[in-house]
Parts: C-alpha cells; sequence; structure tokens
C-alpha cells in the first residue's frame, strides 16, 4: 500500500471513531436534559467523551477541532450540575464538533473570529454584564491559582482561556486574538516576561494588552526588560484592585 493511501486509510479511520464518539457525545446530552441521567453523572460521562474527542483530535491536523475541543474542555472544567442554559451550550459544541467533522462549517474560517463565536462559561446571576465578548488568555500554570483568577474574571462577565506555558500561551494569542493576556512570570523554560516581549515584538500581536501577574515588586530586575505598555497584577492582597486598575486602563471595563 502506498504511503498515501495508509495515511488515508489511518484519517478515515480517525474520523469514524471521531463521528461515533460525537455521536455518544449527543445521546449522553440528551439524556441529562431528558432527566434519564442524573446531573452530575451525566456531566461527568460528557467531560469523559469530549477529553477521548480530544485524543482523537490530536492524530489530526484540524486546527478549528482543536481550538473548539478547548474551549469545551475549559467550559466544562469542575462544573457539576449543569444548567438549562448549559445544556443548550453543550449542543451547541456537539453540532460545531460534528459540522466540523462532516465539512458544513468550513475549515478555512478565521480562528480568532471562530473562537469568539464559541460558547463560554459563563456566571448565572450577573444580567447584562454577562454579555460582554471580553476575551482574556490566562497564561499560569499552577491550576489552583488559575481557577481563582478565572473565576474574578468570570464574575466581571468575560470569556477566559487558560494556557500552562508560554510556548502555549503565544500560539493561542497569535490564533485566537485575545483582548488581553494575563501571564504568570514564572512558567516553564520561557518565562512570562519572554511572553511579554515576544507578543510585543510581533505586529500580529503587539496591540493587545498584556500583564504580568507575579509576586516580585514591579522594579525588580527579572521584570526589568517587558515592555512599558504591560501592566503589572501583584499576587496577594491587592490582586483585585490592581486587576480592577488594569482593565480600566486598556478599556475593558
Amino acid at each position: 500500500m502506498a504511503r498515501d493511501d495508509y495515511n488515508a486509510l489511518i484519517e478515515a479511520e480517525f474520523r469514524e471513531e471521531l463521528r461515533d464518539t460525537i455521536s455518544e457525545l449527543e445521546v449522553t446530552i440528551s439524556n441529562v436534559k431528558s432527566n434519564s441521567v442524573p446531573p452530575r453523572q451525566g456531566t461527568a460521562r460528557i467531560r469523559t467523551i469530549v477529553a477521548r474527542i480530544d485524543r482523537l483530535a490530536v492524530a489530526m491536523d484540524f486546527s478549528l477541532l482543536a481550538l473548539t475541543l478547548r474551549r469545551f474542555t475549559d467550559y466544562l472544567h469542575d462544573m457539576e450540575e449543569p444548567s438549562e442554559g448549559n445544556l443548550g451550550d453543550f449542543n451547541i459544541f456537539a453540532d460545531i464538533l460534528g459540522g466540523l467533522l462532516s465539512g458544513e462549517i468550513d475549515a478555512g474560517a478565521n480562528e480568532a473570529e471562530f473562537f469568539r463565536s464559541l460558547p463560554a462559561r459563563r456566571p448565572v446571576d450577573l444580567g447584562d454584564v454577562a454579555h460582554l465578548n471580553v476575551e482574556v488568555l490566562l497564561v499560569e500554570p499552577q491550576r489552583s491559582s488559575a481557577n481563582i483568577i478565572a473565576r474574578e474574571l468570570h464574575q466581571c462577565g468575560y470569556k477566559v482561556t487558560n494556557a500552562r506555558t508560554a510556548r502555549e500561551g503565544l500560539d493561542l494569542t497569535a490564533r485566537t486574538r485575545p483582548d488581553l493576556v494575563i501571564s504568570s512570570a514564572v512558567l516553564d523554560i520561557l518565562s512570562g516576561v519572554d511572553l511579554g516581549c515576544a507578543l510585543a515584538a510581533m505586529p500580529a500581536t503587539e496591540k493587545i494588552p498584556f500583564c504580568i501577574l507575579t509576586s516580585f515588586e514591579r522594579t525588580h530586575p527579572f521584570l526589568t526588560r517587558l515592555p512599558q505598555s504591560c501592566g503589572y497584577l501583584h499576587k496577594g492582597s491587592n490582586f483585585g484592585v490592581d486587576l480592577s486598575n488594569e482593565l480600566q486602563r486598556f478599556g475593558l471595563m
């Protein structure tokens, strides 16, 4: 068998398994909506299915599928009992996944516009504030810290995407063009300072507001390379005040 034929066969098998798994997702969502499956049990099952779809999608070079799964995974994070609105969003995600796989949704669509159009988890009690269309990319390797910061941003009505490394943050910023990037100063091989410098140096991302999140004082030598336009968020009791000030400075309130 020729190499191209073999690769086509492998891709066809992955697509078939993805179709079956997306169908399983649709059935599970329907069962939760009809109360034939308890909400907590059903949500845990949906989370497991989405993780399986994500593993299958890794084998395919399909950027919009990967972005959809990232948003869906963030949406499901720590959710226990979905509301009726959440279940409606689950159906939207399932429809989008199926549409991407079938070709009904254009795989060549603008990534940033596509990502911004995806459902995002919002607090249920914010009224009109919940309709803000502000995308925040949070680059924070510590899950507990990321959860706390994301919760505060959600309470402001913002959409939040989480990344764990500078390289992942750089990739997502270039692809999704968020309205704000918040990065921990200490990351992995590349630091948050490296990320801020890289984003400021690229024409595609230089105008995207960037905030460094750190326990260092603003004058610390580690932070001296940051662009002058960079915002500053101090980890600690003043975080909420710093966040409010920077959001206001960048015109995001």
